[in-house]
């Protein structure tokens, strides 16, 4: 078994992969800076002993973090646990499989560039990723698998507790697809203004990548709410829950 690790930051993702690299199990708890050793010890060792892996035979852990202050503390829990010294994706282990070809690459996140190596790798090149986190981000990769950069856009979940917070009458709500596109309550209001709003500017966003391309081109999803603003689309996108462990596991096996 090999577990891949997803440090992001609201949560935490683990994933249980086989030999072939294919995700059997996953789970997640938030991310807490202020926490120390013991707390991730619990996490993880709760989640493994929940899928019944034995410490034994897991046989290597790849850690993509954007959360560096909980690094130490996760790779000190991985190795108390196992006794292996957790891997920490790089854009070195990208070399060979990919090219960062933008101004900064130190500042690439290692989320966004896992997951376009998952898209490449798994979906071919060239590739639009669009990832529904705590923050919205597209990735570019051109027909010679080079990621070219992006953009990164407030979350769904990030512009919708701003509103909330922002606005005293509008109140914190949960996000599904409204009965009407014009919402006949405040609730199915900012339901539908954020859905559908996200995915028109998704569309629109893809509507002005296209033509950049000289390929046909592989547009793939992943994150947390990619389930429910895919659908909405006009495009044609490939949803992809587990493609940034993809990504990790083909850069590092």
């Amino acid at each position: 078994m090999h577990i891949l690790i997803d440090i992001g930051n609201s949560t935490i993702v683990v994933a249980i992969a086989n030999r072939e690299g294919n995700i059997t199990n996953t789970w997640r708890f938030k991310t807490r800076k202020e926490e120390t050793v013991s707390f991730f010890r619990y996490e993880l060792k709760q989640g493994l002993r929940k899928y019944g892996v034995e410490l034994s035979d897991v046989a290597s852990v790849t850690i993509s973090s954007v959360v560096p202050e909980v690094d130490d503390d996760i790779a000190q829990a991985i190795n108390d646990l196992t006794g292996i010294v957790p891997h920490f994706f790089s854009i070195e282990d990208a070399q060979g499989l990919m090219t960062i070809d933008i101004e900064s690459p130190s500042q690439l996140g290692k989320d966004r560039l896992a997951d376009a190596l998952g898209a490449v790798t798994c979906y071919g090149a060239p590739a639009i990723i669009i990832d529904f986190g705590t923050a919205t981000t597209f990735g570019v990769v051109d027909e010679h698998r080079s990621f070219k950069g992006g953009l990164i856009i407030p979350g769904v979940k990030t512009s919708l507790n701003a509103l909330s917070q922002r606005a005293s009458q509008l109140p914190s709500i949960h996000l599904e697809k409204p009965k009407n596109l014009v919402g006949r309550n405040t609730l199915e209001c900012m339901q539908s203004g954020i859905l559908y709003g996200t995915a028109s500017m998704v569309d629109g966003l893809i509507d002005k990548l296209l033509p950049t391309f000289s390929e046909p081109v592989h547009i793939v999803a992943t994150g947390g709410m990619a389930k429910e603003i895919v659908p909405l689309c006009h495009h044609q996108i490939e949803y992809d829950k587990y493609l940034l462990f993809k990504g990790l596991f083909k850069a590092t096996h």
